[in-house]
């Protein structure tokens, strides 16, 4: 098999026997997870910046929310349980750069539990990140909500490598039950690889596989759950690994729609029809 589209295959999302529902902004910062979610469940969230609007919500909704950014000074929080810390996530803690691991912070937090949750965004430190954490770690969270970055780059030996064990390590452990292609870079903002379109910025919501039962995908992305980032019209994720193999016009037109009706109520909010 072509090394590339075994690569991108790892990639390929599956349909679940659980509801999902979007928590946060109808805009960037705004994440999908299966519907089956409870305020015992905490919170592990890396990356925040200026958008916390997700890590407030699940804070009024009973959760610990750790938040952890080495890159701010703070927070303006609007609920006690939203605990801010200025540090980042690495592989391999450095407390003299303010970066931990995610086995370091669990430990020094005293985090229990085996069905946590966790939401990365962190600008390419995830590989790291998420790569070196040990699997009996990684299987204490039930699902996770992450960002990859660089998926353009993926002709790059060292960097198919790196993308290869990450995301081998996942699929053994959770299900990828949800996609979404970050739009920053515009609607059409896609690399050709190889002669296969790639979406540089991802945002993928995994699901641990005890949870749920995985079936072949029927499902065409974006969905009515998706949202923008930012001011443009939604990528469409109609190509491989995404594109299910059993759809009808009208599924592919309705999806269209969507991302077309989202556009014109956007550039009529901004006086702009």
């Amino acid at each position: 098999m072509n090394p590339l589209v075994e690569a991108l295959a790892l990639l390929t999302p599956f349909d679940i026997d659980r509801r999902k529902v979007r928590i946060g902004p109808e805009t960037d910062g705004g994440y999908v997870f299966v519907d089956h979610i409870d305020p015992s469940q905490t919170i592990l969230s890396y990356g925040i910046s200026f958008e916390y609007r997700f890590d407030a919500e699940m804070a009024a909704r009973g959760h610990r929310v750790y938040m952890f950014d080495h890159t701010i000074d703070g927070i303006n929080a609007t609920h006690p349980n939203m605990l801010y810390y200025k540090e980042g996530v690495a592989g391999v803690s450095s407390p003299e750069q303010c970066l931990y691991s995610i086995e370091d912070h669990l430990a020094r937090f005293g985090i229990e539990g085996d069905r946590l949750i966790l939401k990365m965004d962190v600008e390419g430190a995830e590989w790291d990140a998420i790569g070196m954490t040990p699997d009996t770690v990684l299987a204490r969270f039930e699902q996770i909500v992450i960002e990859v970055h660089g998926v353009n780059a993926i002709t790059d030996t060292g960097y198919r490598e790196k993308f290869c064990f990450f995301f081998r390590k996942l699929n053994r452990l959770f299900t990828l039950f949800h996609v979404h292609a970050n739009n920053c870079d515009g609607p059409n903002g896609l690399t050709i690889v190889s002669g296969i379109p790639v979406s540089p910025l991802l945002e993928l919501s995994y699901v641990r596989n005890n949870v749920c039962n995985k079936f072949p995908s029927r499902t065409l992305y974006p969905t009515a759950l998706d949202f923008p980032n930012v001011g443009a019209k939604d990528k469409l994720l109609w190509f491989f690994p995404f594109l299910p193999t059993f759809c009808s016009v009208d599924d592919f037109a309705l999806c269209e729609e969507r991302a077309e009706l989202q556009e014109r109520l956007r550039l009529s909010s901004a006086g702009r029809l």
